[in-house]
This record gives structure tokens, sequence and C-alpha cells, in this order.
């Protein structure tokens, strides 16, 4: 109930007729070059249109670097960059063998991006820019104390009505935590801008790197925000089997984080602990929190648990089978799904995380 819900209410009383107040660029100004990062493994049904969004921007052209990391593709991805991309701000590295999307960063990021005053934008291939993206993710940058900003990534088509709500409230509560605590704990992966000396290297075999850099932008002292108007689209477009393996992927590296940054679970007291405790912990200790209350309840109430927990979500596939959508059914079915798929996350986590190379979500 505090996690889900009272958490975010408190947020967005706070945050009620406030917006971010930074210092920020205008197009006049002289801008801070910027590169972009984008580690990517057989994307060739989306890298064209990728690009294209890159390239059609606000943003002045001669400011941009595009570092792309070839995880050995085995498609025709770069033979399109090469064909239809002429551009010397364009720069291919090729791994020819699997690295996975953290060590891409790692090795661009210290290898390839001397150090400098640049912003960096890490973003994957099918996360696609609007010509204001990149002038949205940079324009805070001229307050000195931001360190990260995240995009606002909304789906232009998604199958699953409920990972797109759940996605929407997850989006309004970090612009929320932007406006109240000048706070965000981690990014969207998919599309975020950091300060090139704020970015922290990737420990071997971590899986969720977002929330890892993100975390360490606010333990150096740098405030860390979502700006809602560096709007990115992204095509959701997966089917159950799939994103209920993403979220056992997304747990285990919870996990990982979870315990690298533990100390920061009992700092009741911080900022950071709070929003550390209240957006997090809780959410990734629910199941956990679910199986004690099953636990105490379970002989008195045994009936009662079995309805709730193992007949109505049978009840609500056998509805969507026939075509019938009812809305708190469905609803409820994700929390549980989502919650078995956080459990599953855990054991692999204790198993111990061997590597962190996935083959990627299937395109249209």
């Amino acid at each position: 109930m505090y996690a889900y819900i009272l958490y975010p209410i408190l947020l967005r009383k706070k945050a009620d007729n406030q917006t971010l107040e930074f210092d920020a660029y205008s197009l006049k100004d002289e801008l801070p070059d910027v590169h972009i990062v984008m580690p990517i493994c057989n994307e060739e049904k989306v890298i064209e249109k990728k690009l294209h969004s890159i390239f059609n921007t606000s943003y002045p052209l001669d400011k941009i670097q595009l570092f792309i990391g070839l995880d050995n593709c085995t498609d025709n991805t770069k033979n399109i960059i090469q064909a239809k991309f002429k551009q010397s701000n364009i720069q291919l590295i090729e791994f020819h063998e699997r690295q996975g999307k953290p060590a891409i960063l790692n090795q661009i990021v210290e290898q390839h991006i001397p150090t400098s005053n640049a912003i960096l934008i890490i973003t994957d291939a099918d996360v696609f820019f609007t010509e204001n993206t990149l002038f949205e993710l940079v324009k805070y940058f001229k307050y000195p104390e931001i360190g990260l900003v995240d995009s606002n990534i909304q789906a232009s088509k998604i199958d699953n009505t409920h990972e797109k709500d759940y996605w929407n409230y997850e989006t309004a509560i970090k612009i929320n935590e932007s406006i109240v605590f000048h706070k965000i704990l981690g990014p969207s992966g998919g599309c975020y801008a950091i300060r090139k000396e704020l970015f922290t290297g990737i420990p071997a075999n971590f899986i969720v790197d977002d929330f890892y850099i993100g975390f360490n932008v606010l333990l150096k002292k740098y405030k860390s925000i979502l700006n809602k108007n560096a709007v990115c689209v992204e095509d959701i477009v997966t089917n159950w089997k799939q994103e209920f393996v993403r979220k056992i992927r997304i747990s285990t590296g919870n996990f990982q984080n979870l315990w690298y940054f533990k100390k920061y679970a009992f700092q009741f007291h911080s900022e950071v602990g709070f929003m550390f405790i209240s957006h997090k912990i809780i959410r990734w200790k629910t199941p956990f929190l679910l199986l004690i209350i099953y636990y105490l309840f379970l002989l008195e109430y045994t009936l009662f648990i079995l309805i709730v927990t193992l007949f109505l979500p049978i009840i609500d596939l056998l509805l969507f089978t026939f075509g019938v959508k009812f809305k708190p059914l469905r609803q409820f079915h994700y929390f549980i799904c989502m919650n078995i798929a956080v459990f599953i996350g855990f054991i692999k986590f204790c198993k111990g995380v061997k590597t962190n190379v996935w083959q990627p979500t299937s395109r249209n």
C-alpha cells in the first residue's frame, strides 16, 4: 500500500503546481559537445530509423559525435550504416565476440571518448528521438549541479495495456521525484544523458547498468532529474513470455544493485535512502512480504488465499481468451505475475550471475 499507492500520492501532492527550475541553455547559446553512445546487436530492422531520428535534430550537428558499438553483429546492421550514413561524426567500433551492453559502454567511454566536458547520451537502437530530444536532454546541464537527465520514453505501439499503464505510472513518479527531491534513483536505460566525468564503470556481469550509473551520480552529490519534455518514442511490442523473461532478468539485476548499495537501505534519514526504500526496496521485497502474509493467515483463510492467488488469475485468463477484459482483474493478474518474476529473479541472483549478455528482444 505504501510503496505502490501512498508514496506516489505523497509525491504528487508535494509536486503540485511546481516545475523544474534550473538554469537552462537556449538554442542560441554555445551548447556543449554531445557524445552519443549506442551499443547494438543485430538491429537491422530499426537502425536506419534510429539514425535518421538522431540527425533530424534542432541540436547543432557539428556538436554531435555518435559512437556505435557493434556487439558481434551477424546481420546487415553494419552494411546499412555504411551504405546510408556517410557522416564523418559516426564512429563504428566493432567487437567480434559478444560483450553485452555494460561491457560495450565501459570500453567505448573509457577508450574512445577522451576526458572532456562533453555530455554523454546513452541510448538503445529501438528508442527514437524527436527533433527536440537532444536539446531537452542537454539544456539543464547549464546548471553545474545537474549530473544526469533522464528522457521521457513513450510507447508508440504496445500489445500490453497494463505494461504501458505501469510504465506511465513509473514515469509520473520519477517526474515528481525530480521536482520534489531533484533526484531520481536510476534513469531509463533506453535514453539518458550524463556528464562524462560522472560515468562510473559498470562491474562485470551487472545486468541493470542504468540504475548502477544513476545511483552513483547521486552518491557524488549531483542532481539527477527526468525532463518530461525530453520525449523519445519506443515500439514496445512483446508477447507475454518475452515480457515475463525480461522482468525476471531486470529483477535479477535489481537484487545485484540492492546488494551493492545495501548500506543505503538503512539510511532513512537521507533523501537518497528514503527514496531507495520507498520507491525500490519495498517493491523488490513485496514477494517475500506476501509470502509472510500468506503463512500467517494460511490456516484461517485458506480458501480466500486460494481464490485471490490462483483462481482470480485463471478467471482473468479465461475471460481474456474470450475477448472479455475486466481491467481490475487484469491489473491484479499483472501484479501477481510481476511479483512471481521478482521472486524468480531473486533465486537467479542467489545462484550467481555468470553473464549479462542476453538475446535482444525481437523487433517488428
